[in-house]
C-alpha cells in the first residue's frame, strides 16, 4: 500500500494476529475461552478458533481438561530412576525416553540407583524433593520397590514401572515369560541344526534377587529349550554379583573343568551374555557353546554376525522404542486419563539371518 509506513512493509497481520491471541496467556494458569479471544483480540469467531487450534498443535497452549477452555501449556516434571547409564541397553532406554520428553516439552530428571540400595533410595528421595509429578521407576530390585511404592505414595506422586513392576504402578516393558519362551526356542532350532537337537549341559545363568520377573524369562526359556530339544539333562544355574562373580568369570571357572561339548547357555540380559561370551573366547570353545541373550542392543548384534562369537540367537526387546511408547503413556496419566497396564513391545527373536534387517523388525512389531 502506498501510504504504508516502512515499519508496517514487512510485517505479516495473520503472524501479528496470531501473536495477540498468545499474548492473552499472560499468566500461567489463566483460563482462556474461545469467547474471551473473541472479545479482548477482536476476531470474528472461526478465526479466533482457527488461532486457538494452531496455538494448541504447536504446544504454546492445552485444552483444560472438563471444560471448552485453553491456558498456557505447562512445563510438566518427571522423574526417572533408572539402574545404571553403563549397560548398553538400559543407556538406550534411556535415551529414548529423553528424546521423547524433549519432543513433548517435560522437563526430565534422571538418577541412577548403580544397584545399591542407598543410592537408589536417595536418588528417589532426591527426585521426590525436587517436585516431580510422576516418577518412572527402572529398578531390578523387586524388594525395594515396595519401600519405593511407599514413599511416592505417601506424597501422591504416581508411578510408571519400567520392566520391573512397582506395587500399584502401572506397568512398561516386555511380557517377561514370552520374551524368555521366543528365546529358548529360537535357541533350540539352532541346536537343531548345528548340533542335530543333541545337548550335554545347559547352564542358566542370572542375576541375583530371583523376582518373579526374573523367574518368568528363565522359565519361558527353558521350556522353550524343552519344547524343541526334549533335553531333560544337567542344569547348572550360576547367580552373578556385578563385581567378583562376574559373569565372564563364573563361565571361565567352569570352563577350566567342564569336559561337555555341546553347552547351552540361557542368559537373562544382555550384559550377562557377554560375559559369558567373553569367557568362551577365551578359552576358544566357541564350537562347543551357543548362548541365548535377552535385550539385543546393540553390541549383542554386532556379536551374533562374528564367527568367533558364541551368541548364537537373541530376543530383541527394542529398548530405542521404549520412549516412544512409554512417555506419551506418561503424559495421558498427567493429564488425568488412565492408560492401560501392563504396556508390552512385542520382543522378536534375533539370528546371524535377520540382524541386518534390525530397523525393519523395530518398526514391525
Amino acid at each position: 500500500m502506498p501510504n504504508q509506513s516502512p515499519e508496517r512493509r514487512y510485517v505479516i497481520d495473520a503472524a501479528s494476529r496470531i501473536l495477540d491471541v498468545w499474548e492473552l496467556f499472560a499468566s500461567d494458569h489463566e483460563v482462556i475461552g474461545l469467547a474471551d479471544v473473541v472479545t479482548r483480540a477482536g476476531l470474528v469467531k472461526s478465526t479466533a478458533f482457527r488461532f486457538l487450534r494452531t496455538l494448541e498443535n504447536k504446544g504454546y497452549i492445552e485444552r483444560v481438561p472438563d471444560s471448552h477452555g485453553y491456558r498456557k501449556r505447562r512445563r510438566r516434571r518427571i522423574g526417572l530412576l533408572s539402574l545404571t547409564a553403563k549397560l548398553p541397553f538400559v543407556a538406550e532406554v534411556e535415551n529414548g525416553i529423553v528424546a521423547e520428553a524433549a519432543k513433548l516439552g517435560i522437563h526430565l530428571t534422571i538418577r541412577h540407583g548403580e544397584f545399591d540400595r542407598a543410592r537408589t533410595l536417595s536418588g528417589v528421595d532426591e527426585l521426590l524433593g525436587s517436585g516431580v509429578e510422576l516418577l518412572l521407576v527402572y529398578n531390578s530390585d523387586e524388594h525395594l520397590s515396595h519401600v519405593i511404592a511407599d514413599r511416592c505414595g505417601q506424597l501422591r506422586v504416581p508411578i510408571v514401572a519400567v520392566t520391573f513392576p512397582v506395587p500399584g504402578a502401572s506397568l512398561f516393558g516386555v511380557n517377561n515369560y514370552r520374551a524368555g519362551l521366543i528365546g529358548g526356542e529360537g535357541l533350540g532350532r539352532e541346536i537343531q541344526h548345528r548340533w542335530r537337537g543333541l545337548l550335554d549341559l545347559v547352564i542358566v545363568l542370572d542375576i541375583p534377587g530371583s523376582s518373579p520377573s526374573q523367574q518368568a524369562r528363565i522359565t519361558g526359556m527353558r521350556e522353550g529349550l524343552h519344547a524343541q530339544t526334549g533335553f531333560e539333562g544337567r542344569v547348572l544355574h550360576l547367580h552373578i554379583d556385578r563385581r567378583q562373580r562376574t559373569a565372564e568369570a563364573l563361565m571361565a571357572d567352569l570352563l577350566k573343568g567342564e569336559k561337555a561339548t555341546k553347552i547351552a547357555v540361557l542368559c537373562y540380559n544382555d550384559a550377562t551374555a557377554m560375559g559369558a561370551d567373553d569367557a568362551v573366547m577365551a578359552a576358544k570353545r566357541r564350537r562347543q557353546v551357543m548362548i541365548l541373550s535377552q535385550g539385543g542392543a546393540e553390541p549383542v548384534r554386532r556379536r551374533i554376525d562374528r564367527k568367533d562369537s558364541a551368541i548364537s540367537v537373541a530376543v530383541a526387546h527394542f529398548p530405542e522404542r521404549f520412549g516412544s511408547r512409554l512417555v506419551p503413556a506418561v503424559q495421558s496419566i498427567l493429564n488425568g486419563h488412565s492408560v492401560a497396564s501392563p504396556i508390552y513391545i512385542e520382543p522378536a527373536l534375533l539370528t546371524a539371518s535377520n540382524c541386518h534387517l534390525y530397523q525393519r523388525l523395530m518398526t514391525a512389531v
